[in-house]
């Protein structure tokens, strides 16, 4: 079986200590994570010619530039610096890629697509989102995160769940790609998706935030195979302290606390923008196999970005359907969102962190974010939205629709049966 010779490079699972069991564990669900889809990885990797050359912006006197376009790094140049910028679904990292290939010329890769090619340079992922995999072995160095409002990131993550059709396979993916950036999703599909996904979604934003900033504490049991949470797993929680390190951020990383956070509000904003791009070209700058422009040109290239860039952008979207705006949440769940910020915000300038430029940073956003949350609710509180009729049957219609999208029973005991690591999870099924 290919699973077979796939394991035979995994660590020795008779391996008595705890790293190696967790190791073993893990690299076990990647193998077959990356089984089930490099066979169409490789075949879309076919269609790619890799260009020999980098080719750089180009810098002219006095700060100004001429944007060109950023190529595939070459392999032959040497092993370059790896920088992984992680992100939350649906969390601005469309524009920081594009802003980051403006300055370097170095294009910026996708953990899912092309797998057929190593990970090497710049790697974008969602990872350990169930959206994200760690698909560049030991190939990383350094993170930059990611950042934007939870307010406005779940909505257009649902937008791109629609977008794609819902894709749990590579072939229904890659057949809407084109579809990407072009409509939002069906109101009724937003709904559901928001009643049904909301608390998971919300608490896994945060925790997102969390296993970057702990380098790499794992809120999910390591045979939860999709970091997904559902029965017969579930999230770690205070009971469960202290949290197990992801064997990721302890081997296959120099470290997995970001060196920068940058904002997907900050960095498309005229007066932020071109300093969340000085952020980003200073932690590559003077690193192996990176090149990135002189300071003095970062300015240039934010803007030469924005009108230079050909892919679309989130706000193509409002050209076809409904605008973002109408997207709402409940007033419960607006008071969630609120009171995770407001979570958020204390942690991250509690004592412990006041020294950390980083969490500085996430504090500066959190309370942006705050007043804007905090003005939709006034809103909302001043016009309150009519109540609803009860349901009694809307849980089970909720979980109906999910399981109609591909997205529910994604551990369905008899799928898990066949995934070659039935032994080592059937207990959890017992209970």
């Amino acid at each position: 079986m290919v699973i077979s010779s796939i394991t035979k490079f995994l660590p020795n699972k008779h391996d008595g200590s705890l790293l190696g069991k967790r190791k073993f564990m893990g690299l076990a669900v990647i193998a077959i994570a990356i089984f089930a889809f490099s066979s169409l990885a490789i075949n879309i990797g076919s269609h790619i010619s890799l260009k020999k050359e980098r080719e750089l912006s180009i810098t002219l006197p006095n700060g100004d530039c001429i944007w060109t376009n950023a190529e595939v790094y070459n392999e032959s140049n040497g092993h370059p610096y790896g920088t992984l910028f992680a992100s939350y679904p649906a969390a601005g990292m469309r524009v920081t890629w594009q802003q980051t290939e403006g300055a370097t010329g170095i294009k910026v890769s996708d953990d899912f697509f092309q797998l057929a090619y190593a990970k090497i340079g710049l790697v974008k992922t969602q990872y350990p989102h169930y959206e994200g995999i760690w698909s560049y072995a030991d190939n990383m160095n350094q993170v930059i995160y990611v950042l934007r409002n939870p307010r406005w990131a779940m909505p257009s993550y649902l937008t791109i769940l629609s977008e794609l059709n819902y894709a749990h396979t590579w072939e229904i993916a890659y057949d809407h790609l084109p579809e990407v950036f072009t409509k939002r999703a069906p109101m009724e599909d937003w709904i559901q998706w928001r009643d049904y996904r909301f608390e998971d979604e919300i608490r896994l934003w945060g925790l997102h935030i969390d296993f970057y900033m702990t380098n790499g504490l794992q809120y999910w049991m390591p045979v939860d195979f999709e970091r997904n949470g559902q029965w017969p797993f579930r999230f770690y929680n205070e009971s469960d302290l202290p949290w197990p390190q992801d064997y990721h951020c302890a081997l296959d990383i120099d470290s997995c606390v970001p060196v920068a956070i940058v904002s997907y509000e900050r960095i498309r904003d005229p007066e932020h923008g071109p300093g969340e791009l000085h952020k980003i070209a200073n932690a590559l700058r003077g690193k192996p196999g990176m090149t990135v422009l002189p300071e003095d040109n970062i300015d240039c290239i934010w803007h030469d970005t924005w009108t230079s860039t050909l892919a679309p952008y989130n706000d193509a979207r409002d050209r076809n359907g409904l605008p973002r705006t109408a997207y709402n949440f409940t007033m419960d769940q607006m008071y969630t969102i609120e009171a995770k910020l407001v979570e958020y915000s204390e942690k991250y300038s509690s004592p412990e962190w006041a020294n950390m430029t980083q969490a500085q940073d996430l504090v500066w956003n959190f309370e942006h974010y705050l007043v804007e949350v905090r003005e939709e609710i006034a809103d909302i509180e001043a016009n309150p939205p009519p109540t609803a009729a009860p349901n009694a049957n809307y849980e089970d219609e909720l979980v109906e629709w999910y399981n109609s999208k591909g997205k529910g029973n994604r551990y369905d005991k008899g799928k898990v049966q066949n995934m070659g690591i039935w032994d080592l999870i059937k207990h959890f099924y017992d209970r």
